[in-house]
């Protein structure tokens, strides 16, 4: 699996959505970056995988 050296695509999101995908991404799995998760996303979805990525718990009123 080609992590690096991949070419460069352009992803439309609103800045609010992408800035809390890259908290989920941090509160499943502080390894990860919002990259890995989007590329495992495209390979269930096309059927290349199973398994979804793992989804953090929902953040909580008063979590920083």
């Amino acid at each position: 699996m080609a992590a690096e050296g991949t070419p460069f695509r352009r992803v439309r999101m609103d800045d609010d959505l992408w800035e809390r995908l890259d908290e989920a991404v941090r509160r499943a799995d502080p390894d990860s970056n919002r990259s890995a998760i989007l590329r495992r996303l495209a390979r269930w979805y096309v059927g290349d995988i199973d398994e979804l990525p793992t989804r953090p718990a929902p953040r909580r009123a008063g979590d920083s």
